[in-house]
């Protein structure tokens, strides 16, 4: 039985990783309402793509004041993919994480960053299609040549990750990835209440 003094609540942060195109994004806005998990956004110095909303894929900023912040040491991690810059702020994460579940989508370079640091608390979800399905969704997001190949590149690295993940879903059909994983997330988090002797 759970004593009303003796029940807390633990707050997680869940990772969606896995390589570009596989639906990462897609996936976690419909887990995260679903789950009602708030979004953790990234600082990018790359130029933002049209279709992209300020504050939501990302916080598109001048390389000058993304150094600055570096140099305050204000991110938990920072990628560099393509040559542009990447990075997580750390008060951004403590700040949310005190009010509730988080999400993040970060490359498996950052997965396994926020995982050293905060362990057991930290999901990886490993979203992932075949390499040829990859392309296609690439050039449908209207990816440059250039950036297809990049990503492509990347692909394999991506993939070597997949196995370290909490859990990998194949994102063939977006309906039941998202119902799958909506139903592996709520058993998990129906575990958050923890009974202590």
């Amino acid at each position: 039985m759970l004593a009303q003094e003796e029940t807390y609540t633990i707050n997680r942060i869940f990772v969606f990783t896995g390589p570009a195109g596989a639906g990462r994004h897609t996936v976690a806005d419909m887990i995260k309402t679903t789950h009602d998990m708030q979004h953790v956004v990234v600082y990018t110095t790359r130029q933002r793509r049209f279709g992209e909303v300020e504050g939501q894929e990302a916080y598109f900023v001048r390389p000058a004041e993304f150094f600055q912040a570096q140099q305050r040491d204000e991110f938990i991690e920072i990628a560099e993919i393509g040559g542009d810059l990447y990075g997580i702020k750390y008060q951004d994460i403590e700040r949310m994480r005190m009010e509730g579940n988080i999400c993040l989508i970060l490359s498996s370079e950052g997965a396994k960053t926020l995982k050293e640091i905060y362990g057991e608390y930290v999901i990886r979800i490993f979203i992932y299609a075949d390499k040829v399905e990859h392309e296609v969704r690439l050039g449908e997001l209207g990816r440059s040549a250039e950036e297809i190949a990049r990503e492509l590149s990347q692909y394999d690295a991506e993939m070597e990750y997949k196995g370290k993940c909490e859990f990998n879903f194949e994102n063939s059909d977006l309906a039941h990835t998202v119902y799958d994983l909506a139903r592996a997330l709520g058993l998990y988090l129906n575990r958050n209440l923890i009974e202590l002797d």
